[in-house]
């Protein structure tokens, strides 16, 4: 049996990313115990997931804030998951983190097996590896198959994908029943005018503005008179309700931002038709759903880290500008 290590600290768009090389890993070593390193956030993405047997959470970055709160705390905690990992004597370790630091400590921990992406030369403590200047020329998944391709593993299914649990499923069918909603109802749109959370301040660069998205829905019930689910966090809520407002959703259109868990929000999307938002990690679990999506993408680059799937199933909206995609090799642009 093999003990394998998947280390990726970000977002929840980037873990789902990862879940066909859970899938091809579970199939070459159906008898190998998976382990998962991500921040906590990220872990609602995949602990209904079967290829994942455990989770770990020590990521840079929730270091660093425990850093700036107490050194002493900071270095109890670091020495704590570096006795984890001792412990638990992995075999393989699969390095997405694109840092040196996690496959420098692995190598020196003893892990022999160690693969991973070789970025900016980051990959000096790597067994295995495929070197990279960035995600520009492809989409993410398809750098992910090429590790795997070079370590020799193959089994590589082009699809994402998301376990809704039993629990998560009930409450949406309560939210539908509560709400009014027949869940036979084939015109129920799910929409995330927000998102982007990973950008910070500079989220906004890729939201539509509410305007537009305002205006989308009110043609939408208008014409189709469809139904409208609005996603999004508890910081959203206000934002959501101006959006119900600008569309003259009265009866037709329901805030759920802040009212649901991670999971919550994939069971409720999972009953919905179609999706419809920002380039953001809603959009990704609605993907791996198998929801038929259409979404708008600004200074992000589509083909790098667009919908995975059937290119018939997802519409993507963008502006028809030169400057466009300027987020590249990980770097935003200053304008």
């Amino acid at each position: 049996m093999k003990k394998i290590l998947v280390i990726n600290p970000f977002g929840i768009g980037d873990v789902l990313f990862t879940t066909p090389v859970l899938d091809a890993l579970k199939k070459h070593y159906p008898d190998s115990r998976i382990y998962y390193l991500c921040s906590p956030k990220s872990k609602s993405v995949l602990e209904n997931n079967p290829a994942v047997d455990e989770f770990l959470f020590f990521t840079r970055g929730e270091l660093k804030k425990i850093k700036q709160q107490s050194r002493a705390l900071y270095f109890k905690t670091l020495l704590s998951w570096i006795c984890r990992i001792r412990a638990e004597k992995f075999d393989i370790v699969l390095d997405l983190s694109l840092v040196n630091q996690y496959s420098t400590l692995l190598a020196l921990l003893g892990i022999k097996e160690r693969w991973g992406i070789d970025y900016k030369n980051r990959g000096c403590c790597l067994t295995r590896k495929i070197k990279v200047f960035g995600f520009s020329d492809k989409h993410v998944v398809d750098y992910y198959k090429d590790l795997l391709d070079e370590v020799g593993i193959g089994g590589f299914e082009r699809k994402t994908r998301f376990y809704v649990s039993a629990e998560d499923t009930r409450w949406a069918a309560d939210f539908f029943r509560g709400h009014g909603i027949d869940s036979g109802e084939s015109r129920v749109i799910g929409l995330a005018a927000f998102g982007g959370e990973s950008w910070g301040e500079d989220a906004v660069c890729k939201q539509w503005p509410l305007e537009k998205f305002a205006g989308l829905c009110k043609k939408a019930i208008e014409r189709d008179r469809v139904k409208i689910i609005v996603f999004g966090l508890e910081n959203d809520r206000a934002a959501a309700d101006r959006l119900i407002e600008l569309a003259q959703g009265g009866r037709m259109m329901f805030n759920a931002a802040g009212k649901t868990t991670i999971g919550q929000l994939a069971a409720l999307m999972g009953k919905c038709s179609l999706f419809i938002g920002n380039d953001s990690g809603s959009l990704h679990i609605a993907c791996a759903l198998g929801i038929n999506t259409v979404s708008v993408f600004g200074p992000v680059d589509e083909k790098v880290y667009g919908p995975v799937g059937d290119n018939a199933a997802h519409l993507i909206a963008s502006a028809k500008v030169d400057c466009r995609p300027c987020y590249r090799n990980f770097t935003k642009p200053l304008c």
